[in-house]
């Protein structure tokens, strides 16, 4: 029951920040889901709110009452949930999410000149990224914001996409430009975590940058929108036939293979069940693991065989090295203490 309960607040939390967007059908559809999920929570304030965004703008709905509340008078403005007590939000972080969403510049978003170097970039992506993190700042729209931030980060940090960037100059048209690239790549081979990808996740940036797990909760979490969501997950009232083919999808996996002829790699990089006997390289001391104690028999030492058996070894183990250091070189232009060990083995190899 208080998994329902929260769930319901979630949603609850979804509509206001709908209302205070001026998405009316939007905003009814969520506190219908909170209604079904807990029918004691109180929704008929944010129900009339709804009536009158067909009559008025959104600056009469419950929230938007809020903030002009807070700017005749003084103190905080706080978000009307009656829901959970959770504390309200200032007029200056209503105002700094609606700067961030309003800018259409990445550096204007970041406050930066055209002519700003990677380290104020950091910098400035450091500050502005605690202002607006979600669980800092509670007003409407803070985790579109801090998407944006995100975008703008990435963007800027790497020399290659800000060079492109820097050619189109506008948001919309540059990330547009990148989809577009995306799309095209991945029908014809799909590859590894593209910039403006659908995939982007700010709170692994965040924490990549921070050198930490969550600076604020250890609760939160994104989502990653491979499927083609935005923001937080949202309840799928929808998708129960996909689950279960989901579900049955591994049973039908095992018995496909199950007559399927299969054959072993004679060799593994890693220790396992079949491959329990470790041999190294002549060049390079490369380790790996064969299957048999008699694979010196068929291998001699020092016959072509062996040679040619342990160059697909060292191939295998430089492309794995490869990947592994993809990753890390991605990872550091986030934040440039994070170490590169799988770099440097490659380097040792004699790969650049």
């Amino acid at each position: 029951m208080d998994g329902n309960k929260d769930e319901a607040l979630r949603c609850m939390r979804i509509a206001e920040e709908a209302i205070a967007s001026g998405k009316r059908e939007r905003a009814l559809k969520f506190i219908k889901i909170s209604q079904r999920l807990n029918p004691n929570l109180p929704a008929s304030e944010l129900l009339d709110a709804c009536e009158k965004l067909g009559s008025a703008s959104p600056g009469s709905s419950v929230v938007e009452r809020s903030v002009n509340t807070a700017e005749n008078g003084s103190g905080p403005v706080r978000s009307h949930d009656p829901l959970s007590g959770e504390k309200g939000y200032t007029e200056e972080h209503i105002q700094l999410i609606r700067q961030v969403r309003r800018n259409q510049d990445y550096y204007a978003i970041l406050g930066l000149e055209k002519t700003c170097s990677v380290e104020e970039i950091r910098k400035a992506y450091r500050k502005l990224s605690l202002k607006v993190h979600p669980d800092k700042n509670k007003a409407p729209g803070s985790e579109e914001a801090f998407k944006k931030v995100s975008r703008a980060f990435k963007c800027l940090s790497d020399n290659d996409s800000r060079r492109k960037y820097d050619q189109v100059g506008l948001v919309e048209d540059f990330e547009h430009n990148e989809r577009h690239n995306v799309r095209r790549r991945r029908r014809r081979k799909r590859t590894g975590h593209d910039l403006f990808d659908d995939d982007l996740d700010p709170d692994e940036i965040f924490r990549a940058f921070f050198g930490q797990g969550d600076l604020f909760r250890a609760s939160h979490a994104y989502r990653s929108r491979r499927t083609g969501s935005h923001g937080r997950e949202e309840p799928d009232t929808s998708g129960f036939n996909f689950m279960v083919i989901l579900q049955i999808l591994p049973f039908l996996i095992i018995i496909l293979l199950a007559y399927l002829p299969f054959t072993e790699p004679e060799y593994s990089l890693f220790k396992n069940y079949s491959h329990q006997f470790p041999k190294i390289t002549e060049q390079h001391g490369v380790e790996y693991f064969v299957k048999s104690s008699a694979f010196d028999g068929h291998y001699p030492a020092g016959s072509a065989e062996r040679a040619n058996f342990e160059d697909n070894v060292i191939k295998d183990y430089k492309n794995m090295l490869w990947r592994y250091c993809h990753v890390e070189m991605q990872r550091r232009l986030w934040n440039k203490k994070l170490s590169t060990p799988n770099c440097n083995k490659l380097q040792n190899l004699g790969v650049a």
